[in-house]
């Protein structure tokens, strides 16, 4: 491992050192977005109907320059306000080569997640728990953001040959958050993902594909755990209708479990109309999994959650968007997290953006 790191290190420092050819280039972009978001839950312990403001501001800065050999150095961070808080992000460093492909260096991306088809969701801010009792991840992709030491690499288009297709592959190493909703830690990953384009006649398909293998170091256990989605989407002129799966073993979302959620599956499903300034869309996602001790074989029932939703967008202007939004929610086996992750969300509002 500190061969690789050291040899991604030496690539980064090679391309760094290049006379550069212009200035660093900065783009930068942001929004503001304010509405009204109601919550209706099933639980009559939790407050019902509640109607709030939502608001949230960004801004984003998007750093770039290419060095004399054609080697462009990229990177980023973004700050945001919302309605409970601060909080910010930032990207490592990618160096794109010549010939079209590119290397993420340091705080490395996720190969798996990066070749996600896009199965249209629904706009608003709608809000209901979507994470299950035992921390199922909602969507068809387990694992989430990478934020430890690593490296991925993605291919120029057309790889080998093969028109339409692109490949990547990362590997990290340390603390990594196992899930979209999780804590657990992870000893080591690797993750590979394809996407394949078509297009016949008027119509454009997009596959895509990926998987990731990990190790769990918690403090009392350690296992490996794999997850894998695959998804589809077609676009013909102003419809867009997508579907992906998921599914897979990794921990539980907890620093203290030594749980593992087994046996998880995910589907999600989603259409999209543009029809003038609006555009129309509906979506269906529905994820369970089984909670028990690392190394066991799943046994028990099932707990999930299973969400449908519609979303109207109107443009208003350039850079400005009304929409409106609602959620149906129902959780199954979820305990007291049943009622709570139970019920109805709406949401109105407009988002102004540069």
């Amino acid at each position: 491992m500190k061969k690789e790191l050291l040899l991604a290190t030496t690539v980064a420092g090679l391309a760094l050192g290049a006379t550069s050819a212009s200035a660093v280039t900065s783009t930068m972009s942001g929004n503001h977005r304010v509405g009204l978001l109601d919550v209706d839950r099933d639980s009559s312990s939790t407050t019902t109907g509640t109607t709030n403001e939502n608001v949230q501001s960004s801004f984003a800065v998007a750093l770039e320059e290419t060095t004399d050999s054609g080697t462009t150095i990229a990177g980023s961070f973004t700050l945001m306000s919302e309605s409970a808080g601060f909080s910010n992000s930032s990207s490592g460093v990618t160096l794109t080569f010549t010939d079209g492909s590119s290397l993420e260096l340091l705080k490395a991306g996720n190969a798996t997640k990066d070749h996600d088809v896009a199965v249209p969701g629904v706009s608003g801010e709608m809000s209901l728990g979507q994470s299950s009792s035992n921390s199922a991840a909602v969507g068809i992709d387990g694992v989430g953001a990478n934020n430890n030491v690593g490296f991925a690499w993605h291919s120029a288009a057309d790889v080998a040959g093969i028109e339409g297709a692109s490949i990547s592959l990362s590997y990290s190493n340390g603390d990594e958050t196992a899930v979209a909703t999780a804590t657990s830690k992870v000893d080591s990953s690797w993750s590979a993902g394809v996407t394949y384009v078509t297009t016949t006649g008027d119509t454009t398909v997009t596959l895509g594909a990926g998987m990731l293998e990990a190790s769990d170091d918690n403090t009392t256990t350690k296992t490996d755990y794999s997850t894998y989605h695959v998804g589809a989407v077609a676009v013909n002129g102003d419809l867009t209708v997508g579907i992906g799966i998921g599914a897979g073993d990794y921990p539980d979302g907890t620093t203290t479990s030594t749980n593992e959620v087994l046996d998880w599956e995910a589907v999600e499903a989603g259409l999209s109309y543009v029809s003038g300034d609006l555009t129309f869309t509906a979506m269906y996602r529905d994820s369970d999994s089984i909670d028990d001790t690392a190394g066991n074989t799943p046994s028990g029932v099932k707990d999930g959650i299973e969400r449908t939703g519609l979303s109207v967008d109107y443009a208003v202007a350039s850079g400005v968007t009304t929409t409106v939004g609602f959620i149906n929610q129902s959780a199954t086996n979820e305990g007291t997290k049943e009622q709570t992750n139970s019920g109805s969300s709406w949401y109105i509002g407009t988002n102004l953006s540069f």
